[in-house]
């Protein structure tokens, strides 16, 4: 029957037939589909006028752009600039990408804050430090606080997403002793913020989440605002050194060594992600787990422990030191 549905769409896809789809397979199953006909969905669903993006960056190292821009053409990843043309985004400002300068380049800032153009989706990669710890341009010759853009077009935007951890929970910029005194989004916004974290977050939690906004679905997120497609379960229960040595009682003292990392100070217990069954890089490998050819063997170890990027208190405790075992009372 759903077979049927998607071939129907392909044909003729619009908004109502695409929530019809949505409805019945629920918006977590839609965030997994990777195909052609589904971004063409997405595409029709937008419609023709398009959709106004901001992109701001605060305290961080820009590695959610990184991630985000390496992730594409990726068999796993959709494509950043097929994202861009399927869902018609008009991305007005993103500092690292753009080309305008100056007072060309706060054009779209401006625009957005006083309410001249729309604005649908801010997004919000790095914590907002007070004050003037960081600015954004001027106005009549005055620096503009981060946070006041954060401030006016988080109010002005219809979806508001927190990309990776320092937006979302305020990461390694608001650890002790926190000299900018850096907040997360949510702690500076009095409304809904989807957050998608991750040092960086996996490419496709974040090009997925924004295509299902943009569909028009409600989005089912976890006591933490995260979408609970990605984070539903623990990086432990689906990892591959779970089954094949911390069930069997075979635990690695040594990086080098073969077995489970949780004497390494894996944090996988208590962090939650798809990393282990989605994998990174072109689906090679993840932070625990390298690439397993067919007689067993790990081709590609990458024999790091999880720190958890992902949960709110990283990189305090009980997440540092990162190659600590975590406490009994912590497992």
């Amino acid at each position: 029957m759903l077979g049927n549905i998607v071939k129907d769409l392909t044909m003729k896809p619009n908004r109502r037939e695409f929530l019809k789809l949505a409805g019945i397979m629920g918006a977590g199953a839609v965030l997994t589909l990777h195909t052609p006909a589904i971004k063409q969905i997405f595409a029709e669903a937008v419609g023709e006028e398009g959709v106004h993006v901001i992109w701001l960056q605060g305290s961080s190292d820009n590695g959610c752009t990184i991630s985000l821009l390496q992730g594409a053409g990726t068999p796993v990843s959709p494509d950043l600039v097929d994202v861009i043309r399927a869902f018609r985004l008009s991305i007005d400002f993103h500092p690292t990408i753009m080309i305008p300068t100056g007072d060309q380049a706060l054009k779209p800032l401006k625009d957005a804050a006083e309410g001249i153009t729309p604005l649908d989706v801010l997004i919000v990669e790095g914590s907002v430090p007070e004050g003037n710890y960081c600015t954004v341009g001027e106005i009549d010759g005055t620096p503009v606080p981060f946070i006041d853009w954060v401030t006016t077009l988080g109010g002005n935007a219809t979806y508001v997403v927190a990309v990776g951890t320092c937006a979302a929970f305020g990461g390694i910029p608001a650890a002790i002793p926190n000299p900018a005194k850096c907040k997360s989004v949510s702690e500076v916004l009095q409304k809904e913020v989807i957050n998608i974290p991750g040092c960086p977050p996996h490419p496709d939690w974040m090009t997925l989440t924004l295509a299902d906004v943009l569909s028009g679905n409600k989005l089912k997120l976890d006591s933490l605002g995260r979408p609970k497609a990605f984070f539903q379960d623990n990086i432990h229960t689906n990892c591959p050194l779970k089954r094949r040595y911390h069930d069997n009682g075979k635990y690695a003292e040594w990086p080098s060594d073969e077995g489970c990392l949780y004497r390494l100070g894996c944090k996988g217990k208590k962090t939650s992600g798809d990393c282990p069954v989605r994998l990174w890089n072109n689906g090679v490998s993840s932070c625990t787990t390298g690439y397993w050819n067919n007689e067993g063997a790990q081709v590609y170890p990458a024999g790091a422990p999880c720190i958890g990027c992902t949960e709110p208190e990283f990189p305090e405790k009980p997440f540092s030191p990162f190659y600590e075992k975590l406490p009994e009372k912590e497992k």
